[in-house]
């Protein structure tokens, strides 16, 4: 699809020739406002990100000049515009891991198990000397963020769908919960949205992208991200497998004595984070603002919760447990089925 941009035509006349204008095409977008084109130049095709967000622009370059050092897997980035509004990147194609493991379980098992130990590298080599100044929005994934994704389940999850809590109660676990979450010791880069759709596969290899949202917080999070992931729905044993993957991987990295009790602590809390953060994600973009692909996953994300409605760190919130043993239930879901069939026909 052609562009009217003046700016991009320009840009890329400037770097590329007009051949490269004439095979300029548009991308169906995710979940931001950044536009995606694909075009080719010199028999190869490349990736032409748009978007006015300057700061996240600039996050994202000095992430990926940044971790390149440590890891092989992450896009080059050819050419920036002078405002930093357009910039040139590598095309790993269409393909995500999600789509191999829904297609292929099997086939995907060695792309997790590489993505994962090149994770540790990003998250313990790289996140060693980085200046977390340049972060995008926080540099600290601290409780205040945890209160954030809290309260987005709330509102826009358990609100919106009409389940019933004791208020006041919840928002006390809310608040002990963010400050546990914040305590965990183990303290590294976390890429935040460390799951299948932000994984490319091309030539049997995993790419990532989509990291410019990364800050400091607990290690464990981003291996939660991809293990627990709603759609791809990982069996039992693959989880605790990948789980000691990480492990073996981190202690030969960061070189010192784990504690495995404490780490296994601060991963179940991530679970619960995790979780109840995606399931606010998907309330808002799903139930709120009526997107296929996020409605579809709230069945797996309740489905997440039936795992670990008996989890011995749910004991220390009482309301959020009776929250979760509530979400679980049979009825409730197909309320929220009926709830979902309603504002559909009302849109």
């Amino acid at each position: 699809m052609r562009t009217e941009s003046p700016k991009i035509q320009s840009f890329l006349n400037l770097h590329y020739g007009e051949q490269a204008v004439e095979t300029l095409e548009l991308l169906s977008g995710g979940g931001s406002a950044r536009k995606y084109y694909r075009f080719n130049y010199s028999d190869q095709t490349f990736i032409l990100t748009e978007s006015e967000n300057v700061e996240e622009n600039r996050t994202f370059i000095y992430f990926t000049e940044h971790f390149s050092k440590v890891i092989e897997n992450l896009p080059m980035i050819y050419q920036v515009s002078e405002d930093t509004t357009l910039y040139v990147q590598s095309d790993f194609g269409n393909e995500t891991l999600l789509d191999v493991v829904l297609k292929n379980p099997n086939e995907s098992k060695f792309l997790y198990e590489k993505s994962i130990r090149q994770l540790v590298k990003m998250q313990v080599l790289g996140g060693a000397d980085m200046d977390y100044s340049k972060c995008f929005s926080y540099p600290k994934f601290n409780h205040i963020l945890v209160l954030r994704d809290l309260f987005l389940f709330k509102n826009y999850f358990l609100n919106l769908l009409g389940i019933e809590f004791n208020q006041g109660k919840l928002i006390q676990d809310f608040e002990k919960f963010s400050m546990d979450f914040e305590q965990i010791p183990e303290q590294y880069f976390v890429y935040r949205d460390f799951q299948t759709r932000n994984i490319m596969v091309y030539e049997n290899e995993s790419y990532f992208i989509d990291y410019q949202g990364g800050l400091k917080g607990p290690a464990q999070y981003d291996l939660v991200s991809i293990l627990w992931q709603a759609k791809t729905d990982l069996p039992e044993n693959w989880k605790e497998e990948f789980y000691g993957i990480y492990v073996n991987e981190f202690i030969d990295l960061t070189q010192q004595d784990l504690d495995g009790i404490q780490f296994r602590k601060g991963y179940d809390l991530c679970v619960l984070e995790r979780l109840l953060q995606v399931l606010g994600t998907y309330g808002f973009r799903g139930v709120y603002q009526g997107k296929k692909h996020f409605i579809e996953s709230i069945e797996f994300g309740l489905k997440n919760l039936e795992k670990i409605k008996e989890y011995p760190v749910l004991e220390n919130y009482t309301e959020l447990k009776k929250v979760i043993l509530k979400l679980t239930e049979k009825s409730t879901f197909q309320t929220i089925k009926q709830i979902i069939d309603e504002r559909k026909i009302n849109r």
